[in-house]
């Protein structure tokens, strides 16, 4: 009797949801916290701290892994899964403990992993700090709860809320000395709450029904400084994912009007989501792109909060992933010219705007100084850059460069001082004694935000930046001189239908202006009138398909066009650049050609 099959051992889900993720992360450059929130995994927490330590530990894996031939002697094994359980059994709480193949492996390899370990020490290859942890920052939704009761919910879990600081000095230190059960109010925000760093909510009842945020407090303080009046009305032109924009509902205490705008589409998923479990019934999410509204539909706007795509080089969830960056000097650049063209579109199109706020999650000066004095230099004065430093009643230690314009009126939040991450916000405020300067740059909405901004110098007419496909086709032409190449081209027809026993010369000729410059025109200005179908007409089916055609049966095709009662043109031997016959329905500008030739009606085509 056979033996019955016996189904392998799956591998836990943990590890292979972290696996995945990781892979996610370094082959498609994907947002870790991202990746993990949407995994429908309940320990959310486990597959973070996995994810972390591996990517902190990858240096010295991707070495133990080579030192110890384990994918070459096992070329099935999945190389990411490799990482994660070489990962658990290494530094990881959790002994591996099943019996499924990969991890028996791993086991298998176990005295040799811990030797080459050994060998090269703890710190070599590593990839990224460990030692930066910002705390756990929660804001409590007062749009679903009070303050008061919020903080009561954590206290009858067992937390215990310290006294605030008298200072910010001192609250920074309370901060790094938190530990478990302590927690305290935030010295800026009153609605953010503070806990130790390893501190978990992903799981906690809260979190899950809307009534806490888990937002760090530097994407908070954009919104908070933007301060709206409760019955104001606020435009958040980079919308996604939301938790500005209900920061600000909850602002304006579900009062007024937010329109929140979004261009990319699952992004703009992310955004209804998130405003539909917050309850901000203020908001108007917008699926469009922020740079196309009509400003007239939106003149009454008060408030604007600028929040581009940048760099993202601030933030601790990437620094886990990629180290410090440098920055690429020329994604720099365009991301600059991209950010101060969106900001000079918010400072200069809204006529009733009183206040605008422009952030980064970044630390390159080239996205944040550099791109507010070169605003500074196109507003004309029309707006006066606030000093951050007296919105926070002085209750502040880090602020951009003296050696720009802006000097230190701007805020810098750094992670190592401010335990939480780094990030960059200006804030503009409106002098309505200056009329605002005229500005109508030229945009396309090809070009526009959502993270892809290759292409964005050929929006910038006022910078005189000449695109490649403006190169290419050269210079634009006129209706007038339009019209005078049809001229030359009916000229030539002419010739082509009269003289068909002319000489050789006469022949070439005419058959010249009509390949020869016709063609070009034609070609010349395709991109604008007529695509690439009239030069294809002419360049590429008559002279291609006819050209082999007449160079092998010239003679016989000369006889034909003797007794051919319909008197097609025809094109001499040495110059075959229309071919045979003329194509009747080719365009030029906004007239044609086809009712010039003297073709039957069978023959006469129409687009």
């Amino acid at each position: 009797m056979p033996k019955e099959f016996v189904h392998s051992i799956k591998v836990p889900r943990l590890y292979k949801s972290a696996a995945k993720i990781i892979q996610e992360v370094r082959e498609k450059g994907g947002s870790l916290k991202s990746l993990i929130y949407n995994q429908r995994h309940p320990n959310k927490s486990a597959i973070y701290s996995l994810c972390v330590k591996t990517l902190q530990k990858e240096g010295q894996i991707d070495n133990l892994i080579n030192k110890t031939n384990l994918l070459t002697n096992e070329p099935r094994f999945d190389a990411w899964l490799a990482k994660i359980l070489i990962t658990e059994l290494l530094w990881g709480k959790n002994a591996l403990k099943t019996d499924c193949k990969p991890i028996k492996i791993i086991l298998a390899y176990e005295q040799k992993l811990r030797e080459e370990l050994n060998n090269i020490g703890v710190d070599a290859f590593s990839t990224s700090p460990e030692t930066v942890k910002n705390a756990r920052y929660v804001r409590i939704n007062t749009l679903l709860v009070t303050l008061k009761k919020g903080i009561s919910y954590f206290q009858e879990e067992g937390w215990s809320l310290i006294p605030k600081c008298s200072n910010y000095i001192q609250h920074l230190n309370a901060v790094k000395n938190l530990k478990k059960p302590n927690f305290i109010q935030d010295f800026h925000i009153p609605e953010i709450l503070v806990f130790p760093p390893d501190t978990v909510f992903y799981d906690h009842p809260g979190y899950q029904n809307g009534e806490i945020i888990l937002q760090d407090k530097a994407s908070c303080l954009p919104s908070y400084l933007l301060n709206p009046e409760p019955g104001s009305i606020v435009l958040d032109m980079c919308a996604a994912p939301g938790m500005k924009t209900s920061h600000l509902a909850a602002i304006l205490t579900n009062t007024g009007k937010i329109y929140a705008v979004e261009k990319d589409e699952h992004r703009y998923k992310t955004l209804c989501k998130q405003i539909k479990l917050t309850n901000a019934s203020c908001v108007e999410t917008i699926n469009k792109d922020s740079l196309t509204l009509e400003t007239n539909e939106y003149s009454k706007v008060e408030y604007i909060l600028v929040d581009p795509s940048c760099s993202g080089s601030g933030m601790l969830d990437r620094q886990i992933v990629y180290g410090k960056e440098k920055g690429d000097p020329q994604r720099l650049k365009q991301l600059q010219a991209f950010q101060v063209f969106v900001l000079r579109h918010a400072l200069l199109n809204f006529p009733n705007v009183k206040r605008v706020v422009y952030s980064t999650c970044s630390t390159h000066c080239e996205e944040n100084e550099e791109v507010v004095d070169e605003i500074l230099e196109n507003i004309q004065n029309a707006y006066e850059l606030v000093p951050v430093k007296k919105l926070l009643n002085e209750e502040w230690l880090n602020f951009s460069s003296k050696k720009y314009k802006c000097s230190d009126k701007c805020l810098y939040a750094i992670s190592d001082v401010d335990m939480c991450n780094d990030f960059f916000v200006a804030v503009f405020e409106r002098n309505f004694n200056v009329s605002l300067p005229e500005y109508k740059p030229e945009y396309k909405e090809n070009n526009a935000s959502n993270n892809k901004v290759e292409k964005v110098q050929e929006i910038f007419n006022d910078e005189k930046t000449i695109t490649r496909k403006r190169k290419k086709r050269g210079k634009r032409k006129t209706n007038q001189e339009n019209f005078k190449d049809e001229e030359k081209i009916d000229d030539s027809i002419k010739d082509v239908n009269n003289d068909n026993d002319s000489s050789q010369s006469d022949g070439d000729e005419s058959s010249q202006n009509i390949g020869d410059e016709s063609s070009q025109n034609i070609g010349d200005e395709s991109s604008q009138n007529i695509g690439n179908e009239s030069s294809q007409n002419i360049g590429d089916e008559s002279s291609q398909n006819d050209n082999n055609e007449l160079s092998d049966n010239n003679d016989n095709d000369n006889n034909d066009n003797d007794n051919n009662d319909n008197n097609e043109p025809v094109a001499k031997k040495r110059k075959l650049k229309i071919g045979r016959k003329i194509k009747p329905h080719i365009k030029i500008g906004r007239s044609s050609i086809h009712k010039k030739l003297k073709l039957p009606k069978k023959k006469r085509k129409t687009l």
